[in-house]
Parts: structure tokens; sequence; C-alpha cells
């Protein structure tokens, strides 16, 4: 578990997602605690089906173009396929952004260790404290960059 993640999922796990949804800030803490538990354990630790299972509704929708029908069944069989394929996926969350029910995360993917990096936006929607919804943006890592200014 990564050491910034452990006091939102705390708050989550002891305070639950229903009993903060009358305030503001603490729905947004509550959003980013699901949205970073869920990545943490669908991505960094290569769990999607169980991450997945607990944090993300029934009736969830996908966007990105890659994955057919865009339901929750055919996501979770995107990125099962995605992480057999590269040799050694890693995931990495720089920051997020949450404001209501939207959450944005700001990642760093790695197809295997030494490989260029692709910047990540993901966007998320939640539904009582349950993703609903995800889209995002993908940049493969860049052949040539003229500005001095990483991505990351």
């Amino acid at each position: 578990m990564n050491i910034r993640t452990l006091p939102l999922l705390l708050a989550l796990l002891l305070g639950g997602c229903s009993l903060m949804s009358g305030q503001t800030s603490q729905v947004k803490t509550c959003n980013r605690s699901v949205v970073l538990a869920f990545y943490e354990e669908a991505l960094v630790k290569l769990r999607p089906r169980p991450a997945f299972d607990r944090y993300v509704t029934d009736d969830f929708v996908e966007h990105k173009p890659d994955v057919p029908e865009g339901t929750k069944a055919a996501t979770i069989d995107f990125l099962e396929g995605l992480i057999k394929e590269v040799p050694e996926p890693k995931w990495e969350i720089l920051r997020t952004v949450s404001e209501g029910e939207l959450v944005f995360l700001h990642a760093r993917f790695s197809p295997a260790p030494g490989a260029p990096h692709y910047a990540i936006a993901d966007l998320f929607r939640l539904k009582e404290c349950k993703i609903a919804e995800h889209w995002d943006i993908v940049a493969p890592p860049p052949k040539q960059s003229r500005n001095p200014n990483s991505r990351f």
C-alpha cells in the first residue's frame, strides 16, 4: 500500500462514504479515497477484477474507445489482457483533483522497466461513493520533445 493513500483508505473504511455524503469536502475526500484505492488495487497491484467488484457500480460506463461495449465486464477483460500483454506494467499516480462527483487523476505508465513512460489522464464519475463512469486520455512517449518541461 502506498503510504500517501493510507490515511484516506482508513477514513473510507472507518467512516464509510454514506456517512459523509452530507458535506461537500468530505464527499470529495471520500470520492478521492475510492478512486485511489481502486487504482492501487486494479493497476498498481495488477488486480482489476477484485477492484471492480469492490469499487465500481454494476452499471459502470467505460468511454475508452479500445474497450468493446464499454461495460464493466468488457473493461475488466481489457485490463486483464493488457496486464498479460506487457512484461511488467507499472502505473504511478502523480496527482489527483476532486470536484463533487468527479475525480481527475494524472498518472505515469510504463509497460516494462526502463521503457519510456506514457502520460495518462483519467477522469472518474462517482455515484454514492462507487465509480460509475470513466474516461481517459493516453499520450504515448514523445519521439522528441522540444519542451524542456516534463509531462510529469
